[in-house]
């Protein structure tokens, strides 16, 4: 299933908190990066818990960002950022 509109949302969303001076905002598009790698490379497909859990927690982490609570971001952006890594790992797409 295609959900283009899932990463343009989120690009919106980071972009707001970019300009909203959210200290967090780059972390988050470092993170939503190896999301986008991870997809490239298969994982939907190959590591879908994997891939779902990253986009999942990902989301969480934007929307605490935007409520301004940055210690509940940034958990849920690290939990997505080992999910994604693994997801990419997992569809051959990272160093092993």
């Amino acid at each position: 299933m295609k959900r283009p509109w899932v990463g343009l949302w989120a690009i919106v969303l980071i972009a707001g908190l970019s300009l909203a001076g959210c200290a967090s905002a780059s972390k988050i598009q470092g993170t939503r990066a190896t999301l986008d790698q991870a997809k490239a490379a298969g994982a939907a497909d190959k590591a879908p818990f994997e891939y779902n859990a990253a986009e999942a927690y990902l989301k969480k982490a934007v929307h605490q960002a935007e409520k301004g609570d940055p210690e509940a971001a940034e958990t849920f952006r690290k939990q997505s950022e080992a999910y994604a890594v693994k997801a990419l790992e997992m569809s051959g797409g990272g160093a092993k």
